[in-house]
């Protein structure tokens, strides 16, 4: 496939999109591809090397702003026509509360995630400052025994381990929380691509 084919078939699959941005995506890889080309490779080696087309397109798609995505999606490239804005209107009474509350859900969704991460922080502090206190306050406890000190030191070390285990566990727990709420958001964002470029 030579330059012109390639950019065209971008084109076409990157027809969501403003036609500024699309400009912009199409001159970055015809200049890419002349480079390429200067350096000594064919057209066709040059647009080989950057892989399916279709993933191309659909990584410019995942990586575009959200609000870009759905400015292009709501909006019509002819501008609305008079039905369209009639029947906006008409409907609005069901598609607004529809609308805020696929809204709220994803905050709430989001908020939850986020009040469980700070709490498992929370706990992990709390075990490590407890640890720590109980390992001070055992100095303080000479007078009640020597067994007494030895059990408040013994408390104290083994919840400064637990804090260091739970820090392992909970690291591990609110990676993947802020990986799921990635991919929620990617998932909201892949309502507004069209999976087929027509």
């Amino acid at each position: 496939m030579n330059r012109e084919i390639f950019l065209h078939q971008l084109r076409i699959r990157l027809s969501q999109l403003p036609e500024p941005e699309i400009e912009k995506r199409l001159e970055y890889y015809s200049e890419l591809i002349e480079d390429m080309v200067e350096d000594g490779m064919s057209e066709e080696a040059a647009v080989a090397s950057f892989g399916d087309v279709n993933q191309i397109a659909q990584g410019i798609m995942e990586t575009t702003a959200l609000s870009t995505l759905v400015k292009t999606t709501v909006k019509p490239k002819n501008g609305w026509s008079t039905a369209a804005i009639v029947f906006a209107i008409v409907g609005s009474p069901i598609w607004v509360p529809l609308l805020l509350a696929f809204m709220a859900v994803i905050a709430s969704v989001y908020l939850v995630i986020w009040a469980l991460i700070i709490s498992i922080f929370a706990v992990v502090l709390s075990l490590g400052l407890l640890g720590i206190y109980l390992f001070f306050k055992s100095f303080w406890l000479l007078g009640a025994g020597f067994p007494t000190v030895i059990y408040t030191i013994g408390c104290g070390l083994g919840l400064a381990g637990l804090c260091l285990l739970a820090f392992l566990g909970a690291k591990v727990a609110i990676l993947g929380l802020i990986h799921l709420t990635g991919w929620i958001f990617i998932q909201i964002k892949s309502l507004f691509i069209k999976k087929e470029a027509k």
